[in-house]
């Protein structure tokens, strides 16, 4: 079983690795992504990040408010305090956030969404933080008919790489975090039936990768 502890252990075991990581296995596509993401959030009010990890949405926004990042793993934060020293990070869990209600214009989710264990709570959460209009917006894998051809890949041609870089159970770990990935339509229902208006969807990567953007209704 996924428990909370095994995330934040998994992220801090490999978070040396990660952008390289993250940099291969979207052809260098996820720093485009990340800022394209950032381009659909107004850039009125202070943003939070969730799951920030090596703080690179904090990094890369514009916003005119604070900045603050969110993580399970201290060394996911660690390296994200050295990136933005301007930034404010904090060690803390999804579904129970120490911030303020409406505290926030925007909240932001990069590969992350998927990974969440309770993610009605999460979004319970993150409607409390916005303030009135607030968005929420979503980086993640779209479960759809080429989701098995990324797996397959990541079973066999890339395991060589992966467990180099990552030992077993931490590339089984990835695996079976898009194993586990919804659909785009799936994550549209779920943010619809706690409160959200889905604005926008986009997809890149032949629909491997959404992009999207809800409001707090």
């Amino acid at each position: 079983m996924i428990t909370k502890k095994t995330v934040a252990d998994v992220f801090s075991s490999v978070s040396r690795k990660y952008d390289f990581f993250l940099n291969l296995v979207t052809f260098g596509n996820i720093d485009k992504w990340q800022r394209e993401l950032l381009q659909m959030l107004d850039p009125e009010g202070n943003r939070l990040d969730v799951g920030t990890g090596t703080g690179e949405i904090l990094l890369k926004s514009q916003n005119k408010g604070l900045r603050v990042g969110m993580d399970l793993s201290l060394d996911m934060l660690k390296i994200a305090k050295s990136k933005c020293k301007v930034c404010k990070f904090v060690l803390g869990d999804a579904e129970n956030m120490p911030f303020k209600s409406g505290s926030f214009g925007s909240i932001t989710l990069s590969l992350v969404y998927r990974h969440l264990i309770n993610r009605r709570q999460f979004l319970k959460e993150a409607k409390r933080l916005l303030r009135e209009g607030g968005q929420l917006s979503l980086l993640d894998i779209n479960k759809f008919t080429l989701t098995p051809l990324l797996i397959f890949l990541m079973k066999y041609p890339l395991k060589p790489l992966g467990l180099l870089l990552f030992g077993r159970d931490k590339w089984e770990f990835f695996i079976h975090s898009l194993e586990n990935s919804l659909s785009v339509e799936e994550v549209k229902l779920e943010l619809e039936e706690e409160g959200f208006e889905v604005v926008e969807v986009q997809k890149r990567l032949l629909g491997l990768v959404y992009l999207l953007l809800a409001r707090k209704g």
